[in-house]
């Protein structure tokens, strides 16, 4: 072999041991991590100092993936050669490769898209290498707080309360007070105790969950288990709610006298009206010379009634000449 092809295969193996060294752990290429959202698009970018495509040069890229940087077999994702305009040589199925900003797009993150990625760029003599640490989480949803167990003794109430979220994976919880600033609990928990006296139960308690890409609030007021007065003063509860009962039962009875007496009016009225038809009836029959006419039957009456009527029927004195 000539000098000249043994320069080259040394370059080469110079090269192939310089990237096997680069790539075989994460750490010494300070990889830069990614977060992303599960379901979503994700754009990857493929070189942090980026490449003047304008130059009339070729460049070669290579991206590869592993679920750690420890390990040697890596997944082939991407290979294209610059500038050509042609699609890429190798693209794996799910990824999409930008030409305009070098940039590697998941269109529908997953699970195994997470991991390790490392890119290689070859332009002519010389070598780069870029690394990215891609990490998907699930979005949490609206917590719910569940009241795990209560007591109230003396006025006091005790309450032990859980936060949870149905989705969402790493996902931390703290607790706060709305009115207060600083957080009830040091600790990363999803659960917390509350001793309240009676002047706290109208307070409000808000649980918050969050993973690195999303947050979700949910409040809480204890009053919903915890008696509102103190036990002093509830007997004068008891008193207000039958004072309350008594008005209301005198305001009925009173409404029922008023309708009996409005109908027994009503049937008053009816009566004396009947009466005056049957009086103006028998004057006009004893009115003497005139035409008499069969009166119309009367309606039927007390016998007592009409002897009374004619009984007292007004008669004239005749006027003596002095």
């Amino acid at each position: 072999m000539d000098p000249q092809g043994l320069l080259s295969l040394s370059f080469l193996l110079f090269l192939s041991l310089a990237l096997e060294r680069s790539c075989g752990t994460g750490e010494s290429l300070n990889c830069q991590g990614v977060t992303g959202q599960l379901g979503r698009k994700l754009l990857l970018p493929l070189d942090s100092e980026g490449i003047n495509k304008s130059m009339n040069k070729s460049i070669h890229i290579l991206v590869t993936k592993a679920e750690s940087p420890q390990k040697n077999v890596k997944e082939k994702i991407l290979s294209v050669n610059l500038p050509e305009r042609d699609s890429p040589r190798f693209l794996e199925s799910g990824y999409k490769f930008h030409l305009e900003n070098l940039s590697l797009e998941i269109l529908e993150s997953k699970k195994e898209n997470e991991g390790w990625y490392f890119t290689t760029l070859e332009e002519n003599f010389s070598v780069r290498h870029f690394c990215l640490h891609l990490k998907l989480y699930e979005q949490v949803s609206t917590p719910e707080i569940k009241v795990l167990n209560w007591t109230q003794e003396d006025g006091n109430c005790s309450l032990m309360l859980a936060c949870e979220v149905e989705k969402g994976d790493q996902v931390a919880y703290s607790w706060r007070e709305e009115a207060g600033t600083e957080a009830l609990i040091s600790a990363n928990s999803s659960r917390l105790h509350l001793s309240l006296g009676p002047q706290h139960v109208h307070n409000i308690y808000i649980c918050t969950a969050s993973n690195p890409i999303s947050k979700r609030s949910q409040t809480f007021t204890p009053r919903s288990k915890c008696m509102l007065d103190p036990p002093e003063l509830r007997p004068w509860g008891l008193y207000v709610g039958l004072s309350l009962g008594a008005i209301v039962g005198v305001i009925l009875t009173l409404e029922v006298a008023v309708l009996l007496l409005r109908r027994r009016g009503k049937a008053n009225h009816y009566q004396p009206t009947t009466e005056a038809k049957s009086l103006t009836i028998y004057a006009q029959v004893q009115q003497s010379g005139s035409i008499q006419k069969k009166p119309d039957p009367l309606p039927p009456q007390d016998p007592c009634t009409t002897i009374y009527v004619a009984a007292t029927e007004p008669v004239p004195e005749p006027v003596q000449a002095i």
